[in-house]
């Protein structure tokens, strides 16, 4: 994974096939994505290294980590896990991970981002932070607790939820480590586009992230 001060994490919509989302990924620029999330609830954990087993190949610069299931990322010899709520906690999670699998946990507050990080995980993603599409109904949770789960967390700080190019800056004001996208890349109708545009975003702030990711 090439070393940067901000990453762009591009997780899977579940709303696509698998060879829908590889010819996506050929066309795009991928060297401009730090992580890539497979992030499908409904597929069997069988099906879930399928996933990886085709698209990792195409990513050799970028981690590739399975959303919730560890004994799919454990079959796969994946990057990492995302765990959520539904998952095992980071510490079990930690218990049973080989050496150099990465650990992420989603949260929704200042609090849980803590203690995510005393209990192991490498980072967390926050959200969501602007209205989003995926999230009908529920208020996001905004830019101020962004940052108070930035300076809350005890690792680096991936924000999600609406984000688009424009607001890149915004985020990263934050001190948060970096943006994830899904709609917006992967249902985007200028997927390739879009990578370029919140690479350039990342790359050209003059903020710094507290904690950086790695």
């Amino acid at each position: 994974m090439i070393s940067r001060l901000h990453a762009l994490h591009i997780i899977t919509t579940g709303r696509q096939d698998l060879e829908e989302v590889a010819a996506i990924l050929k066309r795009c620029p991928v060297s401009f994505i730090d992580v890539l999330h497979i992030r499908e609830k409904h597929r069997s954990a069988h099906e879930l290294v399928q996933w990886h087993a085709m698209l990792k190949p195409l990513l050799p610069q970028t981690k590739v980590v399975l959303n919730d299931r560890m004994d799919a990322a454990l079959a796969a010899s994946a990057d990492g896990v995302q765990l959520t709520g539904n998952s095992l906690s980071p510490a079990e999670a930690r218990a049973i991970a080989p050496t150099g699998m990465t650990i992420g946990c989603s949260v929704h507050s200042a609090n849980e981002a803590a203690e995510a990080s005393l209990q192991g995980a490498d980072y967390v993603i926050f959200g969501h932070v602007y209205p989003t599409g995926s999230k009908p109904g529920i208020p996001p949770r905004g830019i101020a607790v962004l940052r108070q789960t930035v300076i809350a967390a005890n690792v680096p700080v991936i924000a999600i939820g609406g984000i688009e190019p424009q607001t890149v800056d915004d985020v990263l004001s934050t001190g948060a480590a970096g943006v994830a996208v899904l709609s917006s890349v992967l249902l985007h109708s200028d997927p390739v586009g879009q990578v370029y545009a919140y690479r350039e975003a990342l790359d050209r702030t003059k903020h710094k992230p507290r904690r950086g990711f790695t």
